[in-house]
């Protein structure tokens, strides 16, 4: 009987079912490929093994774009340790060779081995076809949506190491070994054998998932699009087109693995799938989500709520979502994500348990800074917003005032937190600010956070259960967590969102500008985004508000607002970090202080001083991380990454 060498362990994807409870199968470690494919139940426990490698974003410490970034940060060395989060010790340097943290390639420092999953996919192509007991039409489905996660996983790789070897094929087990090993392929090469791929796979996916309780997150031909819109304006990204940064890095026969010619034609195969993409997830129904309150609310929600709800909801909403295209089910955000990762310690020690929170994945006050005036425009543009006082001590006012439903009316706070747009407030909880949340009786409750030490929300001696920033990505928090009445907290789960419409709307019109400079259809989708959280479009914020008011109207002033707009709209989603990769001003953004506020002390005088919270240093060869050298002595093709 035939077997597979490798252990083969048959992880179940989990999809919601009905009543929003999971499936997991888990079947022996050890699979024969005459059982694994003797029948359609047993082959669908392969197909779930194939997706069960795409990577876990709400895995907080083996997602490297939570935490290698500068969107967030630990409080202390001693409290997480690299072993335990080994994406944070790559945001402070200590990415290296010998043992490469958070290794994909291997699998090793808590990241998961890539090309075993490829690996699996490819018995699965190899042996779909011959179950017994499925119809053709299902044969070809599900083999591709493997085509489409085989691509998938080759694009997660190459996005870590650049040019990668592709595997179209597993190795049969008696191979000669001068052909056992793979080398690297030119970066051109990799991303079309990724496309190719996809389109492959197009035309046998379903459109869109017929059943969603059961099917949300399988790959659809939207799901499909949508990630070949993001493959593709990778591909034309300045990290990947024209770049000129690796002369030498070539293959054994001389080739050079970067293309160093600029190609505009890669911005306009960008923008033809974006505009696809965005076509026929409209065509199923798809809209940017608008959060509508229950009408039995005892208190009804001010506009301003509403336009905050609408940003937390498109990301935390796990039914009903018109926005979401692909999600993850595999990674949850459950409560010891939003309770101890997301939320501040305490939001009201009345109702809910100390230990229910914590905070401790902490936005940095550089992120703070990147949101826009409530004019919609950067607070160091904006004439009428005071940027020179943005550090200054301010009092709330008491009794109605414009900022009672989003500050605590009689505290002192900073500058900085007055007067922001409503994807400010949506995102960021902060000292002085406030917290909507559900409860036990319908209502939407105002929590007031007070930060400074006996506040609510004060770092404690707890080794992990704080913001060691100040701040907490109130974003990451559903709206339905429901509040008791008592010392509880029940957490409404939700999946990891890896596509949602707003995505695309900003890669579309990044695509545009690249391609045309400043037009009506990039303003159309910006100001769609915009605005969903109250805000004015484009044109009218920068001429009414803005120092510099013709900025919208040259390409590469039109091309810094759409890279804050992401910045902005995209924040905490695992997108800036790749983001700031693929436009190469990584070592720009991510060679600035990491800051934050000094919380330990209890006077506002004291506790709003801005502390330096680490210095860091990203070089050129950080772009790519490197391949251990255990590897390359196995694999005598492979060339290490450039400039490690």
């Amino acid at each position: 009987m035939k077997k597979i060498i490798n252990t083969v362990i048959l992880t179940g994807v989990l999809f919601f079912s009905g009543c929003n409870k999971f499936m997991d199968i888990v079947p022996d470690n050890v699979a024969e490929l005459d059982q694994a494919f003797s029948m359609r139940t047993m082959a669908e426990r392969f197909l779930f093994t194939c997706y069960s490698w795409i990577p876990g974003g709400n895995v907080m410490e083996a997602n490297p774009a939570l935490l290698a970034g500068d969107e967030f940060w630990l409080n202390s060395t001693t409290n997480f340790s690299q072993g335990d989060f080994p994406n944070w010790y790559i945001a402070m340097g200590s990415q290296n060779a010998n043992s490469p943290l958070l290794n994909y390639w291997d699998g090793n420092a808590g990241g998961t081995q890539l090309w075993r999953g490829i690996r699996e996919c490819n018995i699965f192509l190899e042996n779909i076809q011959r179950v017994p007991d499925m119809d053709q039409i299902e044969k070809d489905r599900w083999a591709a949506e493997v085509k489409f996660l085989k691509a998938y996983y080759h694009y997660y790789l190459m996005r870590m190491y650049g040019p990668i070897p592709i595997v179209e094929e597993n190795i049969p087990i008696f191979e000669d070994p001068d052909n056992v090993n793979y080398e690297r392929q030119p970066i051109d090469d990799v991303f079309a054998y990724i496309v190719g791929k996809i389109d492959e796979a197009i035309p046998a996916l379903m459109e869109d998932v017929m059943l969603p309780a059961q099917e949300n997150g399988r790959i659809t031909q939207i799901v499909a699009k949508a990630m070949k819109a993001e493959i593709l304006i990778a591909a034309a990204s300045p990290l990947f087109n024209g770049n000129t940064d690796y002369p030498g890095y070539n293959n054994a026969t001389g080739q050079p693995l970067f293309n160093a010619t600029f190609s505009v034609q890669k911005w306009q195969l960008a923008a033809d799938a974006c505009k696809e993409a965005i076509d026929v997830a409209h065509a199923a129904g798809k809209s940017l989500y608008k959060w509508n309150p229950s009408t039995t609310m005892i208190v009804a929600p001010q506009q301003s709520t509403i336009f905050q709800m609408s940003l937390r909801q498109a990301i935390t909403e796990r039914t009903n979502n018109s926005e979401a295209i692909w999600i993850n089910n595999r990674s949850t955000a459950n409560q010891s994500h939003q309770g101890l990762a997301f939320m501040p310690r305490s939001i009201d020690p009345a109702r809910i348990s100390n230990q229910s929170m914590g905070g401790y994945m902490a936005p940095t006050l550089n992120m703070a800074l990147k949101f826009y005036s409530k004019n919609g425009v950067p607070i160091e543009e904006d004439f009428s917003w005071d940027y020179s006082k943005r550090f200054d001590l301010r009092d709330v006012p008491l009794g109605e005032s414009p900022y009672q439903y989003n500050l605590i009316p009689g505290h002192t706070t900073v500058g900085l937190h007055f007067d922001r747009e409503d994807r400010f407030y949506a995102s960021l909880s902060f000292d002085g600010g406030r917290y909507f949340m559900s409860s036990h009786n319908n209502d939407n409750l105002a929590f007031n956070i007070n930060a400074r030490p006996g506040g609510n929300a004060a770092a404690t001696n707890s080794p992990t259960r704080y913001s060691g920033t100040g701040y907490t990505p109130k974003k990451l928090v559903s709206y339905y967590n429901l509040v008791g009445e008592a010392n509880n907290f029940t957490s409404y789960n939700y999946p990891y969102s890896m596509m949602r419409l707003g995505n695309l709307y900003l890669l579309y019109a990044e695509a545009l500008n690249e391609l045309f400079g400043p037009g009506d259809e990039i303003f159309f989708y910006l100001d769609a985004i915009r605005a969903r959280s109250g805000l004015k479009g484009v044109i009218e914020s920068w001429s009414d508000y803005s120092i510099f008011p013709d900025k919208p109207n040259t390409q590469e002033g039109l091309r810094d607002i759409i890279r804050r707009e992401r910045t902005i709209e995209m924040a905490f989603e695992s997108q800036r970090f790749w983001d700031l990769r693929r436009w190469k001003t990584a070592q720009v953004e991510l060679n600035t202080p990491i800051y934050g506020w000094d919380f330990r002390q209890s006077t506002p005088q004291t506790y709003y001083r801005r502390v330096v919270m680490y210095n860091r240093t990203f070089t050129l060869r950080d772009y790519f991380w490197p391949i251990s050298i255990n590897e390359l002595r196995r694999n005598d093709k492979l060339l290490q990454s450039p400039l490690w």
